[in-house]
């Protein structure tokens, strides 16, 4: 599907409350779109949306199929629940135009692998919203590592060893009902993060908990050993019972550490002598807009039919890994990344 870039692009928003609010706000004329029509099933955000965008009730759809008929986009935005993204990005592809939704791509690896499939027989165009790897942090951890030179920071040389844990306090399941929805659903943004700092991962061992009084049916909290094909090992461990919201990250490598705390980087180099000091400089993390950032590489792919990394057939390989994940906390063992292939 090839663009003028010079055009605007007609957009249709499908999930236009709570996380559905980004599209709104991003999807401008100045950024090259032109939102087209608004499809909820809640009359309130429709409401709300309408107010945001200057668009007429003729503008706003109950359901996806007849939003589809009547605007004809280019392209269409989804956030919705993880469990009918499949479903639906298969009818706005079957209709001809371009989807990014929001993530997990899919709830399953089969159902991802199915997907992707879709994608690939019908050449279309397909990108999940994995916006974390467009913010500051992850440009700093990738610069960082070598792989981006978005900012100038101290090189971690030799690196073997990174730390990626977000806790987080999420008492009210929502929508996170199905067998390991945090992995599926959040996860799948931290490994993403990982895959585009380190390259393929080589192996997982992996185990989900809850706690006693966890309101979740299903065990939310994930600890895992991954370990890359770089050499590189992550402790990784992600939460939902947690007390208290917090994120660190660590790349440690034979000249010093970057650290990565709650909003703050520091890099220290690393001692010559036992427990020597370790000075600590502040390195500046950039205040990008992730999302907005994420959205001109979609429209840049919808306009041009150059791939970005967010594009479903890449983000296969993050499906993989959440897959790894599972398969080694449901079967106590080390999973490694062949075993997919067969």
């Amino acid at each position: 599907m090839q663009k003028h870039p010079s055009r605007l692009l007609r957009v249709l928003l499908l999930g236009v409350g709570n996380r559905g609010r980004w599209p709104l706000e991003r999807c401008t004329a100045e950024a090259g779109w032109e939102i087209c029509g608004l499809v909820d099933r809640e009359a309130g955000h429709l409401a709300e949306a309408r107010t945001l965008t200057g668009l007429g009730e003729s503008a706003c759809f109950g359901d996806l199929e007849g939003a589809l008929d009547k605007t004809k986009p280019d392209a269409v935005i989804l956030c919705t629940p993880t469990v009918t993204h499949a479903k639906f990005a298969k009818a706005a592809m079957a209709a001809g135009a371009a989807v990014l939704t929001e993530k997990g791509m899919a709830t399953n690896w089969e159902e991802a692998v199915d997907l992707v499939s879709f994608v690939r027989e019908r050449h279309g165009i397909f990108a999940v919203a994995q916006n974390y790897r467009y913010d500051g942090i992850s440009a700093v951890v990738g610069a960082a590592l070598g792989v981006s030179g978005e900012v100038d920071v101290p090189r971690i040389d030799e690196p073997f060893l990174v730390d990626y844990v977000q806790h987080r306090v999420r008492p009210v399941p929502g929508t996170l009902t199905y067998p390991f929805a945090s992995v599926w659903d959040m996860s799948c943004h931290h490994f993403d993060n990982l895959l585009s700092w380190l390259g393929p991962v080589a192996e997982v061992t992996a185990c989900a908990y809850r706690a006693p009084w966890s309101p979740y049916e299903h065990a939310p909290n994930t600890s895992a050993l991954l370990r890359f094909a770089c050499g590189v090992t992550v402790n990784y461990a992600h939460t939902h019972d947690a007390a208290r919201n917090s994120l660190r990250i660590e790349v440690h490598g034979r000249n010093g550490a970057l650290v990565v705390r709650d909003g703050r980087a520091e890099f220290s180099e690393r001692p010559a002598v036992n427990f020597g000091e370790c000075p600590v400089r502040e390195i500046a993390l950039p205040s990008f807009c992730s999302e907005a950032r994420m959205l001109a590489d979609f429209r840049d792919y919808v306009a041009t039919g150059r791939e970005p990394g967010i594009s479903g057939d890449r983000n296969l390989e993050t499906m993989a890994l959440c897959e790894m994940t599972v398969r080694s906390a449901l079967e106590k063992r080390t999973v490694k990344r062949e075993e997919l292939d067969s």
